[in-house]
């Protein structure tokens, strides 16, 4: 099987790639290496180091004829996208439907979109289930929703296989800690370092944390069916910042803790519901929260260090 990874070199696109990687199939990368790093990939995978929206992508679907395409790049600091919403639109809609329309001219079979929970919003009501009302709060929530209607419309319009994934919070090795880095590789960062952590907000918001591996996964097993339409990826697992200190304690003490005032577009309590995906694919998490933080750990310690 061929695949295509945009946003290949980054954080769960590299994770993504090697999965696929290790099932065998033969593996292509677009990324302009503007968050991604190329360390994070291996040697016998092809990089186009091209921005999604460029022409010349035509010539990566030319020469790669993918079976699959994994749309993992976006711009998705939701800062940036509060500051500089063209800049946003530009790549995660733009961006996205320059990758669309390749996929159809090249015949992919099946395209995979990269969704958030972000599409959500602000909801009072956990968890959060697929058929509820989206109410994003930022133009990064608003862009994401706006792809998978892309998604969607696709399918109808030109018969293309589209599924959307709306991500939780995303964490473990090859993390970021720049600009909508996850919370937990900031906070590793600055326990390695033995720095102390800043909380926005009283650290009773809450999260759904999902190892990159088990979402890795699940994307993998989704690629050899004809499963179409949007699902939430998750764990279906609500856990305070607070909480998410007191694991980190239990591996390394913690310095200091500093509360700062809530930042604007940060979402309050979020849990997904997972069990659409779960009865689907027959999939399920490998990795309890405590694993994966550890072995996000043992990453930072070794790289950091």
């Amino acid at each position: 099987m061929r695949v295509l990874v945009t946003g290949g070199c980054g954080f769960i696109g590299s994770h993504i790639a090697d999965r696929f990687h290790a099932a065998g199939s033969e593996v292509s990368i677009i990324d302009n290496l503007s968050t991604g790093a190329v360390d994070n990939i291996k040697d016998e995978y092809r990089l186009y180091r091209l921005d999604i929206q460029d022409a010349e992508c035509e010539r990566v679907f030319a020469e790669s004829r993918p079976d699959i395409v994994v749309h993992m790049a976006a711009q998705a600091d939701v800062n940036t996208s509060i500051n500089n919403p063209v800049l946003d639109a530009a790549s995660n809609i733009l961006g996205l439907v320059n990758m669309l329309h390749l996929s159809c001219r090249y015949g992919a079979g099946k395209f995979i979109f990269a969704s958030s929970a972000a599409v959500y919003g602000n909801s009072e009501q956990v968890p959060l289930r697929e058929e509820m009302n989206a109410n994003p709060l930022s133009p990064y929530g608003i862009s994401k929703l706006t792809g998978e209607l892309y998604c969607m419309k696709w399918k109808e319009i030109f018969g293309l296989n589209t599924l959307c994934f709306r991500f939780s919070n995303v964490y473990g090795p090859r993390q970021g800690i720049k600009g909508e880095g996850g919370v937990v590789s900031i906070f590793m960062e600055r326990l390695v370092r033995n720095q102390e952590l800043v909380v926005f907000g009283d650290g009773t918001q809450t999260r759904d944390f999902i190892y990159v591996e088990d979402l890795a996964q699940a994307v993998y097993k989704s690629s050899l069916g004809h499963i179409s339409g949007v699902f939430n990826l998750s764990t279906n697992t609500e856990t305070s910042i607070n909480c998410l200190i007191k694991t980190l304690e239990t591996i390394r003490p913690v310095k200091n803790v500093v509360y700062k005032e809530q930042r604007k577009g940060d979402i309050l309590k979020s849990r997904l519901d997972n069990s659409r995906i779960r009865m689907v694919l027959g999939w399920d998490m490998e990795y309890s929260f405590i694993d994966g933080v550890k072995k996000t750990f043992e990453y930072f310690y070794r790289t950091v260090v």
